[in-house]
This record gives structure tokens, C-alpha cells and sequence, in this order.
């Protein structure tokens, strides 16, 4: 018989064992069934998991998306394994919206972050940041959009923010438990980051102390759960679990990160944009005034002349070459202003640039145009087939898996 944990109509009821749980006194509570315990396969193997009872907090950072999905799922499961008794809370960050009104995330992922907490009865929180959400912070205090090289939406809008929440949640736990001043709080600080999405996340530690965020008052571990997980292995734990995953990944998307994420696939942006138009038309205004392309490899006016190029062919008008030959300007033009094609700097190698000549420049543009209005035809289709009318997909089937699966590994 599966196992349960308590769901609450309050937050801060600890996920244990049903018959050792302590919630307040009149409470309601409804049995959900947690999964059963999951097979450590060879994806599981980066190294085991930590001894849960030697921490007093365990923070479990959510996006919504698949990774932070599996994560919690893979967490409960541990939780339930070792009776943890301390506070567990499901954490997500709020970025904000655009000057028009339009989310950075996408519609629901709060709900949906809530709604998986509440299926194993944890605490939940959502934090912003006091200075201001992302959209202020590009156009009014950076001016200047985000990049792999400078990740302020991460830094300055995700982990600052749940820092000073930690602070806060630090000083309950020490007054409630009678922590003596002095005692660094133990604190389990769960990210749902995977080795294979990155060479950089590869390279991370599974389980770390952060120094950098420690204190005389806590000690915080990064702990990264789900690193050695594939796909696969993700996709199969959210089905074992039950849990409803949002719906974007029916629509198509590989990730459910910021709608518009600056480090997404040129496939994602597009799809984004054509779901989304009028939050792609904030950042296409935001990019004109910064006087900055979106990204280094893609403006938002190509993902927006790309989209225009792939709807006119699909409906057959014959303005939809002029609207390629735009295209092919827009992505020419930012070619030709960057270092390379002006043979500013020097190679990998150490070698001194030379400026590209003006058929290298055509050649290359012209490819990378093909991909752009690939990518771009391909959203198109899939938009034109998404229900956006609804946030979250119905708990995955076998099927469903597969698919999602497969498309993964497109």
C-alpha cells in the first residue's frame, strides 16, 4: 500500500511519517499518496544522498519545470525514507512583470509550484526582490540585458532573494528549536540542476557548503539532488509521482525557465515569441531603446521578423520573401558588428582576427538566416497546435512519457 503525508491548510507542517506527523491542533488533513520508493539507476550514481536528520532547514528551490518537479518528488521520498523532522519549505521566485504588464514567466508557474507542494503538505513561499523585478532591473538599473557572462537575473533576482528569506527562516528555527546563539543553523539548500544540460553544471559539485552564503549564524549546503539524472529519468519520476507537470512542454518548449530566457535554445525564443507576442513585443521595444541585440547569436527583431517570414509562407502570401529578405538584413547587420566579422581581438588559438570579407559575411549570414526560418516555421506549427487555455497537462501516462521523452531528444 502506498505511503501518505499530511496536506494541510496551513503551511509549516513537516513531511514525515503520517503516523509520527504533529500538526497543529485543527488542522484539516487529507491523505495523498506518495510514490513508492524510486530504483537507483546508473543516473542516480553521482553520490548518495545526504544524512537529511543533520540539517534543521532544508530549502527545495522551484521554477515549476521539469528538473524542480522530479527534484521535489526525489526529495519527499528521501524525506519519508530518513522520518526527517526538521522544517522543509518549497521556494519560488517571482521575477515580476514588463512595463505593459506581461509576466517574465510564464502564466501559472507560481500555481503550479504551489500546487506540487501542497501534494506532499510542505510549507510553501514565493520571493521577490526588494529593489525591483527583472524588467525594471534591465531597463532602469543595469541598462543592459543579462548574459552567460553576466547572470544578474540568477544572482540578483533568484538567490539573493531566497537568501534573505533564509535569514529570516534561520532566526525562526533557532527561536523555535532553542538553537543556542553562536550555533551555525544547518541549512539544505536543494537546486534541481543537471550535469547533462551543461558542460557548467557538469562541472558543479552534488553536494557542497557555500561559503559564500554561510554565516556565524548558518551553514548553507548546496545540494544538487537530480544531477546525474538524464531526461529520461526525470520525465520517469514525474510519472511515477502523479503529479501534474505544467503545460508548456505540451506546447513543445524543451525548458520552463523565463518565458524569454537569454541563454534558451533558438527553438524555445521562438515558440516564446509566437505564444507570447505581446510579451516578445516588450522586448523587441526594450532591445531598441538599450540599443543592444537581445542576445550576442539573436535579436529579438530576427525572432520577430523570422516569425512574420514563416507565417506569411504558411498562408501562402507573396510577402513573405521581402519578409525573409528582412530577415536576412537583421541578421547580416549584427553579424557585421561583431568582433569576429570585424576582426577585432584575437582566436581560440591566440592568433590575431582578420576581418571577414564581404562574401564570408553574405555566406554566413545566409546559413544562419536558414536556421532562424527554420526554427521560426517549426514554432509556427506547434503554436498554431498548442492549448494555452490551460497551465497544467493531466498527470503523464506511459505515452505521454515517450513522447516527451522523444521530443527531448530532437
Amino acid at each position: 500500500m502506498a505511503r501518505a503525508v499530511p496536506v494541510t491548510a496551513r503551511r509549516g507542517v513537516r513531511v514525515g511519517n503520517p503516523g509520527r506527523a504533529r500538526p497543529a491542533a485543527g488542522l484539516v488533513q487529507t491523505a495523498l499518496p506518495l510514490p513508492p520508493p524510486r530504483r537507483r539507476g546508473p543516473a542516480c550514481s553521482g553520490g548518495a544522498a545526504p544524512d537529511l536528520n543533520a540539517y534543521r532547514l532544508i530549502v527545495v528551490c522551484t521554477s515549476a519545470g521539469k528538473d524542480s518537479l522530479a527534484m521535489l518528488a526525489h526529495v519527499c521520498r528521501l524525506i519519508e525514507e530518513q522520518d526527517y523532522r526538521g522544517r522543509v519549505v518549497v521556494l519560488h521566485n517571482h521575477l515580476g512583470v514588463t512595463g505593459s504588464g506581461e509576466p517574465v514567466e510564464w502564466p501559472g508557474v507560481e500555481a503550479a509550484a504551489r500546487e506540487h507542494a501542497a501534494a506532499y503538505g510542505l510549507e510553501f513561499v514565493t520571493v521577490t526582490r526588494n529593489g525591483g523585478g527583472l524588467w525594471h532591473q534591465v531597463l532602469v538599473q543595469r541598462r543592459r540585458w543579462m548574459s552567460n557572462n553576466a547572470r544578474f537575473c540568477t544572482s540578483d533576482q533568484k538567490t539573493g532573494p531566497a537568501m534573505a528569506w533564509v535569514t529570516r527562516a534561520v532566526a525562526e528555527v533557532r527561536a523555535a528549536e532553542r538553537i543556542p546563539a553562536g550555533q551555525p543553523v544547518p541549512v539544505l539548500y536543494c537546486l534541481g540542476l543537471r550535469a547533462q544540460e551543461s558542460p557548467g553544471r557538469a562541472a558543479q559539485p552534488l553536494l557542497q557548503v557555500d561559503r559564500r552564503q554561510s554565516s556565524r549564524n548558518r551553514t548553507i549546503t548546496r545540494w544538487l539532488p537530480i544531477h546525474g539524472w538524464s531526461i529520461a529519468e526525470v520525465w520517469a519520476e514525474i510519472r511515477r509521482a502523479g503529479l501534474r507537470p505544467h503545460a508548456g512542454y505540451s506546447w513543445g518548449l524543451a525548458r520552463l525557465s523565463c518565458a524569454l530566457c537569454v541563454l534558451a535554445s533558438l527553438e524555445d525564443l521562438m515558440l516564446a515569441a509566437a505564444l507570447r507576442p505581446a510579451l516578445a513585443a516588450d522586448y523587441r521595444a526594450a532591445e531598441l531603446e538599450l540599443g543592444q541585440p537581445f542576445t550576442e547569436r539573436l535579436s529579438m527583431g530576427e525572432i520577430l521578423a523570422g516569425l512574420d517570414a514563416a507565417r506569411a509562407e504558411a498562408a501562402g502570401d507573396p510577402a513573405a520573401a521581402d519578409a525573409a529578405l528582412l530577415l536576412y538584413g537583421l541578421v547580416r547587420d549584427r553579424l557585421a558588428a561583431t568582433p569576429q566579422a570585424r576582426g577585432e581581438g584575437v582566436t581560440k588559438s591566440g592568433k590575431a582576427r582578420t576581418p571577414w570579407t564581404a562574401a564570408t559575411l553574405a555566406a554566413r549570414a545566409g546559413a544562419r538566416t536558414a536556421e532562424v526560418l527554420a526554427a521560426a516555421r517549426r514554432a509556427v506549427e506547434l503554436a498554431a497546435r498548442a492549448d494555452t487555455s490551460q497551465v497544467m497537462a493531466p498527470p503523464l501516462d506511459e505515452a505521454a512519457e515517450t513522447a516527451l521523452v522523444a521530443a527531448a531528444r530532437r
